[in-house]
């Protein structure tokens, strides 16, 4: 599969790197590349709308037949609510589109995203399978059009410069660093609670949480592109690289396996936090670390005592 090259991500003469770009993708991705197709070509006959760009697997080259198509469309509108009625126009507009370009057998549209910006999400399941998974926004929401390596910029109405490879919204700081490691501890300390009360249910819940903190955590400390979706990131950076002994941390309906699944959680949540911390700067809970750790090695005793 082709990957985004300058012609098609930086440059462009409109939506022609684009379909070229497009032409270039192996058959196993044609129902993709149609969808794609057809939304250039909205593009095209839609003069609010100014860019469309695709990333994730697909922008990275390495999407396979089931892969969804994440993408954005910008509008020629003002951020945040101001336009509005600009980009509910132009949402409103895709969605009719969609039916054109195949046969859809559902499709959700919501609001997406932090509070200050306005975002627009479409969903949109074909019948033969592929997904869409698209962000309507203002054109300047859009940030570093083309700039993001993963991103392809199919359509560019106004061939607008690249506006960098590194965006402050997709930079990971140590306070966020932080906050995953906390939440992760928290996650911990309810499963302890939960496993007390015998709710296995919640217990086992919550070991998904902290899990997920644990995936985060790691995509951090390998440099993973945008380690806040976790387990996917970690996967698309490198499959094999995995937390040393992530598998202890699996667990069915059973007190002693959630218990003992949460006791490796605290040591590989431990052993990733100070790996992400070190890469990034950060100030580590260390208290709240300690004191589930506490918790939790007691009922590590309690555990080898039955």
């Amino acid at each position: 599969m082709p990957k985004a090259d300058d012609s098609a991500s930086h440059d462009g003469d409109s939506s022609a790197s684009g379909r070229a770009w497009l032409a270039g993708l192996p058959d196993e991705l044609a129902a993709q590349r149609r969808v794609m197709a057809g939304l250039v070509d909205f593009c095209e006959a839609t003069p609010l709308a100014t860019a469309f760009l695709v990333g994730c697997s697909l922008g990275r080259g390495a999407g396979d037949a089931l892969s969804d198509i994440d993408s954005a469309l910008g509008v020629a509108a003002a951020p945040g609510d101001a336009g509005a009625a600009e980009i509910h126009a132009v949402e409103a507009r895709v969605a009719a589109a969609l039916a054109e370009i195949g046969p859809v057998v559902d499709m959700l549209r919501h609001r997406y995203g932090p509070a200050d910006r306005l975002l627009r999400r479409i969903f949109a399941q074909f019948a033969d399978g592929t997904q869409l998974d698209l962000v309507v926004m203002a054109d300047t929401e859009l940030h570093s059009r083309g700039g993001r390596p993963d991103f392809v910029l199919l359509y560019d109405q106004d061939r607008l410069p690249d506006a960098g490879t590194a965006d402050a919204a997709y930079t990971v700081t140590g306070e966020q660093v932080r906050e995953w490691a906390f939440l992760g501890w928290c996650a911990l300390i309810d499963m302890d609670k939960y496993l007390r009360r015998a709710s296995l249910w919640e217990a086992h819940h919550r070991l998904n949480d902290a899990r997920h903190q644990i995936w985060a955590l790691w995509a951090a400390s390998i440099g993973a592109m945008y380690p806040w979706h976790g387990l996917t990131q970690v996967l698309d950076n490198d499959p094999d690289d995995l937390p040393p002994g992530i598998e202890a941390t699996v667990a069915g309906l059973d007190a002693a396996e959630l218990r003992t699944a949460a006791i490796a959680s605290a040591e590989i949540l431990a052993s990733v936090s100070d790996a992400a911390a070190r890469r990034w700067s950060g100030d580590l809970p260390l208290a709240m670390a300690d004191y589930v750790s506490g918790v939790l090695a007691g009922a590590r005793v309690r555990l080898t005592a039955v």
